[in-house]
C-alpha cells in the first residue's frame, strides 16, 4: 500500500495557513475600524500575538509554519496507521479512494491528542489561555473540570465523524477525474 508521506503535506499546509494568515492580517488592517474579528483566531491560538507589532507578525509566521508541520506529522501518520489498520487489501501500490473510518479515527486522534496537550500547556503556563478557542468550539466546554474535558472529548469524536462524512465523499468525488498532474 502506498503511504502518503508528511513532508509534502507539511511544506502544503504551511503555504495555505501563510496565505490565511497573511489575508486576516491584510484585512485587519484595511478594516481595523469595522466590527470584523476573523483576527482574533490568531490572539487565542498563537503564543504571545498582539496586533501588530514586528516582532509580533514575525512570531506568527514561525508559528503558522511550526502549526502546519505539526499537523501533518500527526496527521499523516495516524491517517497511514489507520488505513493500514482497516485495509482488507495488502500489497496495492496505488493510491486508492479515501476510506471513512480511517479518515474519521485521524482526525478525531489528531484533535484528542491536540486538546489534551491545549488543556495541559494551559494548565501549566494559564497566560495563554487558548481555552478560549476551545469554549468556542466545543458547546458546553468551560475551563476547566473533568465533566468539562470530558464534554470536550465527545465534541470531537463528533467533528471527527462530521468532517469524515463530509470530506470523504467529497475528495473521492474529485478523486475520480483525470486531471493533469503538476509537476
Amino acid at each position: 500500500m502506498k503511504q502518503i508521506q508528511p513532508y509534502p503535506v507539511a511544506v502544503a499546509l504551511s503555504f495555505i495557513f501563510l496565505i490565511y494568515y497573511f489575508t486576516c492580517v491584510v484585512i485587519h488592517l484595511l478594516l481595523a475600524d469595522t466590527t470584523w474579528e476573523m483576527y482574533r483566531w490568531l490572539e487565542m491560538i498563537l503564543v504571545q500575538f498582539t496586533w501588530l507589532t514586528p516582532l509580533s507578525f514575525i512570531l506568527g509566521i514561525i508559528e503558522v509554519i511550526i502549526g502546519g508541520f505539526y499537523i501533518a506529522y500527526t496527521l499523516v501518520p495516524l491517517y497511514n496507521f489507520y488505513d493500514k489498520y482497516f485495509s482488507s487489501t495488502k500489497g496495492d501500490e496505488t493510491m486508492k479512494p479515501l476510506r471513512f473510518k480511517p479518515v474519521a479515527f485521524t482526525i478525531i486522534s489528531f484533535g484528542i491528542i491536540t486538546y489534551t496537550l491545549c488543556v495541559i500547556s494551559n494548565l501549566i503556563f494559564p497566560q495563554w489561555g487558548m481555552y478560549r478557542l476551545w469554549e468556542i468550539f466545543l458547546p458546553g466546554f468551560s475551563w476547566i473540570s473533568w465533566g468539562s474535558y470530558f464534554i470536550g472529548l465527545i465534541g470531537l469524536i463528533g467533528y471527527g465523524i462530521y468532517i469524515a462524512a463530509i470530506f470523504v465523499p467529497v475528495y473521492n468525488y474529485f478523486g475520480k477525474g483525470k486531471y493533469p498532474e503538476f509537476k
